[in-house]
């Protein structure tokens, strides 16, 4: 019993630290999945990160979509597959006028292999907090 709970303790925490990472699901290795932009007000310049990301798959891979939920988070992504072993980014765009408070920002990337049926999707994160400046 005591050898059972021993690997199953093993087996939870080999699965807790993979789903953590979540970097790496055999296509696509992004470098982060979470940018924290810190404490800006609301007059600040747009806010710009990269995302990159190695294709560590076989084959082509192509980004089907991203969505950001809002407007004031602005996508853009190739267009083109990413060949195997290439890298490339999605650069995101945040427009702070207007926004206040905590920032926490999914964003859902939707891609898919040359020869699979079906996409898979990873979110990123950008987060921050945003003050509004007296009018």
């Amino acid at each position: 019993m005591k050898r059972l709970f021993t690997y199953l303790i093993i087996l939870i925490a080999a699965a807790a630290t993979a789903f953590a990472a979540g970097k790496d699901d055999g296509l696509l290795r992004f470098e982060t999945t979470e940018y924290d932009f810190g404490k800006i007000d609301d007059t600040h310049e747009p806010i710009t990160y990269l995302y990159k990301f190695t294709n560590v798959s076989d084959q082509p891979v192509a980004v089907l979509s991203v969505s950001t939920g809002c407007g004031c988070t602005r996508p853009e992504y190739p267009l083109k597959p990413v060949a195997p072993g290439k890298s490339a980014e999605i650069k995101i765009t945040f427009l702070p006028k207007g926004q206040g408070g905590w920032i926490n920002k999914d964003i859902k990337v939707r891609y898919r292999a040359a020869k699979a049926k079906s996409s898979k999707r990873t979110t990123l994160r950008l987060k921050g907090n945003v003050t509004r400046t007296a009018k």
